[in-house]
């Protein structure tokens, strides 16, 4: 900053030979040393540092201003450059579009809605350049061409009863699972637990990725299955007796309900055989 240079117009306005800028009386501001524009009236091969990284260029090295706007809401300089005096910012930067001509080009969520994504190793044809509040000059986004991408099936949640369903799941291998990916809020009871839903991609990674142990968890549930449908009969029949037998004990004279349990006078130590011969119904 330096002083200004002022001389008295023939229009009656004070304005400065360095600056260009003109006011009605005597500033007591000090002088930018450069042109001084208002925004939108600045010629196009002077930009501020933003536009510049627009278009992949930043000031070199030894380069001063060639403008500035003032602010007065923010009372802070803006340095305009001009082009000529700049050089590439990022050499590797692909071509840069504009939103409004990208052509068949795509961003990565475009692509995910007709089930394509970038490889690893492909690179974006261009990029395009987007404000970003948390980036002080905006961040690049990467464009890819169809040809470029491969098919990926969509992702899609899974719930915890789907897990069980479909890929035969035990409450000890969704455990090793991990968290669920999403929790939604119950949409027929509000005070239930949220519903838990998991990625199937990353469910079936993770199958993928211990696929021995996966193989060898089925095995065993196959083994369980066909001993439990071989002697289901049998299974049923013994917890439909205990249930039968259960409903005597509470109707019975000789037993009684305390403190730690139910009691039975006949068969302190618990019963042996079913259904109990000692039977006798309450008499009220």
């Amino acid at each position: 900053m330096t002083e200004h240079k002022l001389f008295k117009h023939p229009n009656g306005m004070w304005k400065c030979a360095v600056c260009d800028w003109q006011w009605s009386s005597k500033p007591r501001t000090e002088c930018p040393g450069v042109t001084r524009y208002d925004w939108g009236c600045h010629p196009g091969n002077l930009k501020d540092l933003v536009n510049l990284h627009k278009q992949n260029l930043k000031p070199k090295k030894d380069a001063s201003p060639s403008g500035g706007i003032y602010s007065m809401k923010r009372s802070y300089w803006t340095w305009l450059y001009d082009v000529k005096d700049c050089e590439l910012h990022n050499p590797k930067l692909p071509p840069i579009v504009q939103w409004d001509n990208l052509g068949e080009l795509k961003t990565v969520g475009q692509l995910k809605k007709i089930n394509l994504v970038p490889s690893e190793e492909t690179k974006p044809r261009a990029v395009a350049w987007v404000w970003d509040k948390d980036e002080e000059w905006g961040v690049w986004i990467p464009l890819y061409h169809e040809d470029d991408c491969k098919w990926e099936a969509r992702d899609n949640w899974i719930t915890k009863t789907q897990l069980k369903e479909k890929y035969l799941l035990s409450d000890g291998w969704i455990k090793k699972i991990g968290e669920p990916d999403k929790l939604l809020d119950n949409p027929h009871y509000r005070n239930a637990s949220r519903i838990k839903l998991y990625s199937r991609k990353r469910i079936e990674k993770f199958l993928a990725d211990n696929a021995e142990q996966y193989a060898k968890w089925l095995d065993e549930r196959d083994k369980y299955i066909a001993i439990f449908e071989a002697n289901k009969d049998k299974i049923f029949a013994k917890r439909n007796l205990v249930k039968e037998q259960t409903k005597m004990c509470l109707k019975c004279a000789s037993g009684c309900s305390l403190g730690k349990g139910f009691f039975c006078v006949i068969h302190p130590m618990g019963l042996l055989d079913m259904p109990c011969h000692d039977y006798q119904e309450k008499i009220d």
